[in-house]
């Protein structure tokens, strides 16, 4: 009785051991799905930061396209506008030649152009003298067109001058707002680049999560495994302790022989030669009522 008894303490303590480890496994589950929900949510968060940052680089992208759309337009603008200035300018400088020439009145000029041509269709000239008319008529011609011009544009002298004006005012605003936009662009540029980098971090902390979620879910795994494994060890136990209470004699034979039994076999693995008492224990039948060894051996 005495090994049935000690028998029994060792059911029970491993019962126990093993209540405590299936205790100890569960708060285990619980706090791990408490950390993985906390990620979760921690997760959630992240990816609906990233959303909004997003969003903001795209409206910043838009804006820089708008401003560097304007930064071009005015570039061509400013371009255009040195263009006619400098034309304007050529156009007084050339005024300022022609006008230190004496070129004298288009009318007087025209008329004794027409007074040379008239002497070469009606006069009687040698080839030498009319050789010369053509030459004056010609120089006539060139004063001429000169004149006209100067005249042409000394009388929209006045109106280009506050022309010109106008144009280099509107040259100086647009060098101003080209100057700001230059700024701006490079503040569109640089925001774009932090919100980038924000949502770059976002992204590196939300795979981080995922991966840390995805091994606590192993982790969980693991544990219910190893919950079911020690639940099915804690109710055989409970089970062999239930059978020893009820019929002790027939459970401390049966565990008797299993043991003696595991022995052979291991003899029989060695090529051991065996006995014939052991023979019959390891092909034999036990009788559970009795205990006794009844051999089924013909």
């Amino acid at each position: 009785m005495s090994s049935i008894s000690t028998d029994t303490d060792e059911l029970y303590k491993k019962i126990s051991e093993l209540k405590e480890n299936i205790v100890r496994l569960k708060q285990l589950k619980l706090e791990l799905i408490e950390k993985a929900k906390k990620m979760r949510e921690k997760r959630r968060e992240k990816i609906t930061k990233a959303k909004e940052l997003t969003q903001q680089i795209n409206v910043v992208r838009q804006e820089y396209k708008m401003k560097l759309e304007e930064f071009n337009q005015l570039k061509e603008r400013r371009k255009n506008l040195v263009e006619i200035i400098q034309q304007m300018r050529k156009d007084f400088e050339e005024v300022k030649k022609l006008s230190s020439q004496k070129l004298g009145n288009p009318d007087l000029i025209e008329r004794r152009i027409r007074e040379l041509e008239w002497k070469l269709q009606t006069s009687s000239l040698t080839l030498e003298e009319e050789k010369k008319v053509i030459q004056r008529i010609a120089e006539l011609e060139k004063k001429l067109q000169d004149a006209k011009k100067a005249m042409k544009i000394r009388e929209k002298k006045t109106e280009e001058k506050a022309e010109l004006l106008a144009k280099r005012v509107e040259l100086n605003t647009i060098r101003e707002k080209i100057k700001a936009l230059i700024n701006e662009i490079g503040e569109k540029k640089n925001i774009i680049k932090k919100l980038v980098e924000e949502r770059n971090k976002l992204r590196d902390e939300i795979n981080n999560l995922n991966t840390e979620i995805e091994n606590i879910s192993k982790q969980i795994e693991e544990l219910n495994t190893e919950i079911k494994n020690k639940s099915n060890e804690l109710n055989e136990t409970q089970r062999r302790l239930k059978s020893l209470q009820e019929n002790p004699v027939q459970v401390n034979t049966t565990e008797v022989i299993e043991k003696k039994k595991k022995s052979i076999e291991e003899k029989l693995k060695q090529n051991k030669r065996l006995s014939f008492e052991e023979f019959l224990i390891l092909y034999g039948e036990v009788d559970n009522k009795d205990g006794k060894d009844n051999s089924n051996i013909r």
